[in-house]
């Protein structure tokens, strides 16, 4: 792997944590904490090629493949954070998003796995990650959620449900850390990559229209009429682990460019 340049005397910041770091929005940050000169442990689960393929180009000092709805893959978490003092930032980029199924059509099993991986795994992680975000006495945790989160429409109730708790959470981990490390949430709105245009088929499907006019009808409530970029998101949630962002803490901070 590439190493991270330093300058001449400058003390290394303790690297930040990226789970779901394969997904759009998490590569994005990865590469944005590269050009900021901030070093990464990188999480991925099933795309182990893309996972070190990213971990190379971006210089990141360790990786790790993890299931952490698992108790085994929350192990081999805490196996590669062991190796480091200090933390300065965890961004978590985890979640699925479920069928878009009316309450009474939601299988027991996917409102289960959608709490397994979008809540149960944020808390482990989190949990797991304070002690190392504590010896940097300015640690600072992003929890990603989604506009669903603050207002969930039809058809996202295990999506929403999941998400809005994580601002709960983000909160109370703010109040219980008294300023020592913070912890808030972003909370994207449609990004559009290829993955994405992927789950607006399913909800297109859903709503009876065709896939283009989902887009269209998502697009045309946001000024400017285009989605935000995973990157636009990235730079959003790299600032919060800044000291830039030392005044922000217990927040819910939207980046839906404006959608109303």
């Amino acid at each position: 792997m590439s190493t991270l340049p330093e300058s001449p005397g400058a003390q290394p910041r303790p690297p930040v944590l990226v789970l779901g770091a394969t997904g759009d929005l998490g590569s994005a940050v990865a590469r944005r904490l590269r050009a900021d000169g901030t070093p990464a442990i990188l999480h991925g689960y099933s795309r182990t090629t893309e996972l070190a393929y990213l971990a190379d180009e971006t210089g990141a000092a360790a990786r790790v493949a993890a299931d952490l709805t698992t108790d085994d893959g929350v192990g081999a978490l805490g196996e590669t954070l062991a190796g480091f003092d200090m933390l300065s930032g965890l961004i978590n980029c985890t979640g699925v998003n479920p069928s878009p199924d009316r309450v009474t059509e939601i299988a027991t099993s996917e409102w289960q796995a959608a709490l397994d991986l979008n809540l149960t795994s944020v808390w482990r992680t989190a949990s797991l990650a304070l002690p190392k975000l504590r010896g940097a006495r300015s640690g600072a945790i992003v929890l990603v959620s989604s506009v669903f989160g603050i207002r969930t429409p039809s058809r996202r109730a295990a999506y929403g449900a999941s998400k809005h708790a994580l601002t709960g959470l983000a909160q109370a981990i703010a109040q219980e850390e008294e300023g020592i490390v913070r912890a808030n949430v972003v909370a994207p709105g449609p990004m559009w990559s290829e993955s994405s245009r992927q789950v607006f088929v399913k909800h297109a499907r859903k709503e009876g229209v065709t896939v283009d006019q989902y887009i269209s009808y998502r697009a045309a409530r946001i000024p400017g009429h285009r989605f935000v970029t995973a990157d636009a998101v990235a730079k959003v949630c790299v600032f919060l682990t800044s000291d830039g962002a030392g005044a922000i803490n217990g927040q819910c901070i939207v980046a839906d460019g404006g959608e109303y």
